[in-house]
């Protein structure tokens, strides 16, 4: 090819070699939906359904000449494929506006996805990593989003921090009690998100467990860098929330707990509260904003020890799941520091 930059060829194969991998595909499997072609061979290439489909369609019309990436607007001078006028619009567009307001098929800014937004406005194709140069440019990192949940009040939670977190503190050190967050999760044996490196155009694939374990896990922790936790074969209900309860007061030692839960309906449950009644002077449950699950520290432990155990080979059994699970457990019982890192997200230092 003539004329073309190095960046410009690179990127010509990859289109390339995504449009010869949907025709291999459509030859080969005449009974398989075209879009469901379009969405797995998108995902060898790290492009999103849409993409492929234009991309095939531009070749079919132009050949290949519609797979060199355009340079439309860049001026020879200073190397740059977006005009000043275009970077500034883009910028503003995703940092105001998140893809699905825009009619796109992602859930976040992606390489990807800012790709497909440039090509889109100005028919210029970048290939992914020029878009990761001018991402790093104008100052964009990739952070895992905070999930909202729909019905949380912002004025509940501005009380929260502002009046009702500070007079807990207040109380515990009143009454010499530790401030402890508790959570419940489930552990399966395959993970929800399984992605894996694979030559180029070639799918991985992975041998999934025979049958589906769950494992229960009612945990809290401290600020101190302390962890409590109990496993069930069985979802959490009163019985095992109070099960877990009574382990929390002899670790305790007589020290009174102030444990900060979510609104989940066994915490309220009516037939609880002749028990916490009874143990107010060793035990007392306070209640975070509804649906505010970012605001509990011990969140980011499930998080993390799922995302650890999600680099684990796939299992059948339940006895190596609760090893891994107990493993995982044991090891932040002796990093401190590890568990304190949970109280560093911004949405949770109000508690460090």
């Amino acid at each position: 090819m003539e004329n073309v930059t190095a960046e410009q060829l690179e990127g010509y194969k990859t289109a390339k070699a995504s449009v010869n991998a949907v025709l291999r595909r459509l030859e080969n499997e005449p009974s398989t939906p075209r879009m469901k072609i379009y969405r797995e061979v998108g995902a060898d290439f790290d492009l999103s359904e849409s993409m492929i489909r234009k991309r095939l369609l531009n070749w079919e019309k132009q050949g290949d000449a519609a797979l060199v990436p355009k340079v439309k607007g860049r001026k020879k001078e200073d190397g740059k494929f977006l005009s000043d006028e275009r970077e500034a619009e883009i910028i503003k567009l995703i940092s105001d506006k998140t893809p699905d307001q825009m009619k796109m098929p992602f859930a976040l800014w992606s390489r990807q996805a800012v790709q497909e937004l440039i090509y889109s406005r100005y028919g210029i194709h970048l290939v992914v990593t020029a878009v990761g140069k001018y991402l790093k440019k104008w100052g964009f990192t990739v952070q895992v989003p905070t999930i909202k949940k729909p019905g949380q009040r912002p004025p509940e939670v501005k009380a929260w921090l502002e009046k009702e977190y500070p007079e807990i503190q207040a109380q515990a050190k009143r009454e010499d009690a530790g401030i402890w967050w508790g959570d419940e999760t489930a552990v399966q044996n395959s993970p929800n998100q399984l992605r894996g490196y694979s030559p180029l155009g070639k799918t991985p694939s992975v041998t999934g467990p025979r049958k589906r374990i769950h494992l229960h896990m009612v945990s809290a922790v401290s600020n101190q860098g302390a962890i409590r936790f109990k496993l069930y074969s069985e979802a959490i209900n009163l019985e095992r929330f109070k099960d877990f309860l009574m382990k929390m007061l002899a670790d305790a030692k007589g020290r009174k707990i102030i444990l900060i839960l979510d609104n989940l309906r066994v915490h309220h449950a009516k037939d609880l509260q002749p028990w916490l009644v009874e143990n107010k002077h060793l035990i007392e449950l306070r209640f975070l904003p509804a649906y505010s699950p970012e605001m509990n520290p011990d969140e980011y432990l499930n998080r993390d020890m799922k995302s650890r155990l999600s680099n684990k080979p796939m299992t059948s059994s339940a006895e190596v799941l609760e090893n891994r699970i107990l493993s995982y457990m044991d090891y932040l019982e002796k990093e401190k520091e590890l568990v304190q890192s949970f109280f560093s997200y911004d949405k949770v230092k109000y508690a460090a």
